[in-house]
């Protein structure tokens, strides 16, 4: 007989997967997590936005229970508006990211918990900016020798994958994730990501990770996908996403997530299926 497990918790990227492409939340997805809040269940927010960033949705940072930002590198509490955690990145990553992406004539950015610092190139490519963190470009050099938790790439040419792989080759590597529908390379430090990062929140929280389920639409919510007992991938945007999730749901402009809370509040929050052996991944 299968297991059967009452939900203890909601995981959900941000971008794509509950956040339209306008930045809108829809009225359906916050009623959807008054579902969750009113069932006793924990919302937990795992994005690669910073804290600064995830706060700039207020409707949806005042619903979470925790939050992991940066993809893993920071946990986050909005009812304290304080770092739960903070992972650093060695010092050799950081150089070998910078280098790498200077040598390739791409621009770099990174992020020490309060500030963005970044090249001009990276600047250049992304100039606007609508919420988050206050920015400042700096000289590549004192960007190699700053600490930071995460960093991203951007190229003129879109060309992120070489980048990736040149990054991933030395014996240092650090985790890698594509971003906004592959415009930007998301780099953490090694064993640093959306999983790990939700199975801290999970741990803090005292729940179990086969009782959660999660959502996301891209590459980099497959961590997280691996560690939750059932996992959703929130539109067709990525094959890769689609296949590895329990199940394919509509777009975020068609309200997927929303919809599928739905069913779970009027199934009375079973997992009939779930993995209990998704608890195996936890790594801390």
């Amino acid at each position: 007989m299968l297991p059967v497990v009452r939900i203890q918790a909601v995981v959900t990227d941000l971008d794509g997967t509950v956040v339209r492409a306008d930045f809108s939340i829809s009225a359906a997805t916050l009623e959807a997590l008054d579902q969750v809040r009113a069932a006793g269940i924990a919302f937990v927010i795992a994005t690669a936005r910073t804290p600064q960033g995830l706060e700039h949705f207020q409707s949806l940072a005042q619903r979470t229970t925790l939050s992991v930002c940066c993809s893993g590198a920071i946990g986050w509490s909005s009812h304290d508006k304080a770092r739960t955690w903070m992972h650093e990145m060695g010092a050799p990553e950081i150089r070998r990211v910078v280098e790498l992406s200077v040598a390739a004539g791409a621009g770099v950015a990174s992020f020490d918990g309060a500030l963005w610092r970044m090249t001009d190139e990276y600047y250049r490519l992304s100039p606007t900016q609508p919420h988050g963190p206050t920015r400042m470009v700096v000289a590549s050099s004192e960007l190699a020798e700053t600490p930071c938790c995460t960093m991203a790439v951007r190229h003129r040419d879109g060309d992120l994958d070489r980048i990736a792989t040149l990054v991933a080759s030395g014996s240092d590597s650090a985790a890698l994730s594509h971003v906004g529908r592959s415009t930007v390379l998301d780099v953490t430090a090694e064993g640093v990501d959306k999983g790990t990062g939700t199975l801290r929140a999970l741990e803090t929280l005292g729940l179990a990770p086969e009782a959660a389920i999660s959502f996301g639409d891209m590459p980099n919510d497959l961590a997280m996908f691996r560690v939750t007992g059932r996992s959703y991938s929130i539109g067709s945007a990525d094959a890769t996403v689609m296949g590895a999730a329990s199940e394919v749901l509509p777009s975020v402009e068609d309200d997927g997530f929303a919809r599928k809370i739905a069913d779970f509040a009027a199934g009375g929050w079973i997992i009939e299926d779930a993995d209990p052996t998704a608890v195996r991944h936890r790594q801390m």
